[in-house]
């Protein structure tokens, strides 16, 4: 018994199924003498056999069970396990009772700004549309633990951008109120117990209802897309596809299980007819954009080869390749042809990546269509410099120890600072 987990470390005999999640197996450790003395071999070395020690993955998923089905305790940092075993991700809980919850003036500044962005890039023949894609705790909040429960009067950054981009008649395709009306009488889920995304199902709404509002925008019309026959009924949690399964596959469970069977529609894509076109796209987005993507071809389907996806605003995939990032964004000379030579720029983003700044995309395509003046950058420095005397008044230590640390990069974060103080004054 002692020694089969080193039999199976060095000669697996028994296949077990490696466990879920993000994780670095700990490398080999170079054996020296001063590591000897330091300690600091023995302690590399332990961590390396441990992680790979023969059923570690099997006994690890056999703790994982018993607290799973004892105690509804799970063991992988920021999931939440609510009502009928539904899966939630903390920070999308945190977004949803406004724990990230952004200044006001700030947000409307940006969405501000956003608008801006689309009336330039509206005058070169580029249509920009912002995209709010749902949380799932604001989606089916009856799920959320008491404790996760949404307090009445509760402001968000979901309500503050809401409100802005109403306010500012920003081109916008929000998702929340309009899966909130279709769960009402959809016949299948559209977010899985065990997923944090839209569900296959709920993807496949969700582009048809993408591709229209892009068609009544450019008024253009797409290669039509047919459903064949019923949709695909999946139970076995391992067989689930796309990332459905993205939340239980980390608790990295024995006994894998999705509560509601998921459908998956079976659809079959026509080539373009005349009048028809399949226009260049942009995509910026966070990991909602691989559901409109992954289990059916919509986005490769209706636009162009050169139709790209901006993951986070910095790897680029090709449609047919959305796994695999093709290379890094770069916001130099060649943002004017990436954005101009596009007929559609969508924009889509989650509640709790709205503290992103949508990735930084809208304040780069602005300063490309609004450079700084000399005059303006004469006075960001005076008010750089202000900041900096004004924190190191106030917090002489962090400061200097920042300064001291960061050097240009402390310099750099406060010029950023300075510039958007800068311009929220305009």
């Amino acid at each position: 018994m002692v020694l089969l987990p080193v039999v199976q470390a060095d000669f697996p005999f028994f296949r077990e199924k490696p466990l879920g999640g993000a994780y670095t197996f700990s490398a080999r450790p170079s054996f020296s003498w001063a590591g000897l003395r330091g300690n600091t071999f023995q302690d590399s070395l332990q961590r390396y056999l441990e992680d790979r020690l023969g059923f570690r993955p099997s006994l690890i998923r056999l703790r994982n069970q018993v607290d799973f089905s004892l105690f509804r305790v799970v063991n992988s940092p920021g999931i939440v396990v609510g009502h009928h075993g539904v899966l939630f991700e903390t920070r999308q809980l945190q977004s949803y009772l406004g724990k990230d919850r952004l200044p006001e003036d700030a947000v409307r500044v940006q969405v501000r700004r956003f608008r801006i962005v689309q009336r330039d890039l509206a005058r070169r023949g580029v249509q920009l549309l912002f995209v709010m894609a749902p949380n799932k705790a604001r989606f089916q909040p009856e799920n959320l633990p008491e404790h996760w429960q949404q307090t009445p009067g509760t402001v968000t950054n979901y309500d503050l951008y809401r409100q802005a981009l109403q306010a500012d008649t920003v081109a916008v395709l929000d998702f929340v109120p309009l899966m909130a009306r279709w769960k009402k009488t959809s016949p299948y889920p559209l977010f899985a117990t065990g997923g944090t995304h839209w569900s296959g199902y709920g993807s496949a709404l969700a582009a048809d209802t993408l591709l229209r509002r892009l068609a009544q925008m450019g008024g253009v019309r797409f290669p039509g897309v047919r459903t064949v026959g019923r949709p695909l009924i999946v139970r076995a949690a391992d067989s689930l596809p796309g990332n459905d399964y993205d939340l239980g596959g980390t608790l990295n469970l024995l006994k894998e299980t999705e509560n509601t069977p998921l459908a998956y529609p079976q659809l079959a894509f026509d080539a373009a007819k005349p009048g028809q076109t399949q226009p260049p796209a942009l995509f910026i987005a966070d990991s909602f954009i691989w559901g409109l993507c992954q289990f059916a071809p919509f986005l490769g389907n209706a636009f162009s080869d050169d139709t790209r996806y901006w993951y986070y605003g910095k790897d680029v995939h090709k449609p047919d390749q959305a796994l695999t990032p093709v290379e890094v964004v770069s916001y130099g000379t060649d943002l004017r042809r990436q954005l101009e030579s596009r007929r559609f720029i969508v924009l889509l983003v989650t509640e709790h990546n709205l503290v992103k700044q949508e990735f930084d995309f809208t304040n780069q395509v602005y300063q490309l269509y609004h450079p700084l003046t000399a005059a303006d950058s004469a006075a960001i420095d005076q008010l750089t410099q202000k900041l900096m005397a004004e924190e190191l008044t106030q917090h002489p230590d962090s400061a200097w120890a920042r300064q001291a640390k960061g050097g240009d990069a402390y310099l750099e974060q406060m010029r950023r600072k300075a510039e958007a103080v800068y311009q929220n004054q305009l």
